[in-house]
């Protein structure tokens, strides 16, 4: 019986490491990754939908061309037919480019009546489709974007978002012209 129990009198019972099986462990631990891999849902990339113009030029007015620009501190300038551009906020971006283009809706031919119609029309289907339509055939406003080279690109991305955000349908993103110092003449003593 002491042969079964492990020890025989007069030896001291030696206390030795225990080792446990860490394979369960490592199944587990797999499992979980296996798991995790396959429930976590990654978010999708977010995209800019740009739709490109015709080949060749489109002339537009001037009247109907607003120019935002970037400069090299990511600060906005903003710039109407022919005056010289003036500092705006990011912030007033928007309900800016809105309040253009509802200006620019007015001064085309029955703008005013499609505007009126629209104020009218209560809130679904229809309003929607109506601001669609005014949008598309009876704006003419267009924005273009220029950017700085130095100038980051979050911010060109953020300004798109909010072009975009703005409802304008026509923009696009011009190169930026760098304007150099002319020389002056004479030998100027």
């Amino acid at each position: 019986m002491a042969a079964v129990e492990g020890a025989t009198r007069g030896q001291k019972k030696r206390r030795g490491r225990v080792i446990n099986d860490l394979t369960p462990m490592v199944d587990i631990a797999f499992l979980l990754v296996i798991f995790f891999m396959t429930t976590t849902v990654f978010r999708e990339p977010q995209a800019i939908e740009i739709s490109l113009p015709p080949k060749g030029n489109v002339p537009t007015a001037q009247s109907n061309v607003v120019i935002i620009y970037i400069d090299s501190l990511n600060q906005l300038k903003k710039q109407l037919s022919d005056e010289k551009p003036t500092p705006i906020e990011w912030d007033s971006l928007e309900s800016y480019l809105q309040q253009e283009e509802r200006k620019n809706i007015e001064r085309q031919p029955n703008g005013s009546q499609y505007l009126a119609q629209l104020k009218s029309t209560p809130e679904g289907t229809k309003r929607d489709s109506l601001d669609k339509f005014i949008k598309k055939s009876v704006s003419k406003l267009v924005v273009l974007i220029d950017v700085q080279q130095k100038s980051l690109y979050q911010y060109m991305v953020k300004l798109l978002d909010t072009v975009q955000q703005a409802g304008m349908r026509r923009f696009c993103i011009v190169p930026h012209i760098e304007e150099k110092a002319k020389p002056t003449r004479g030998g100027g003593k």
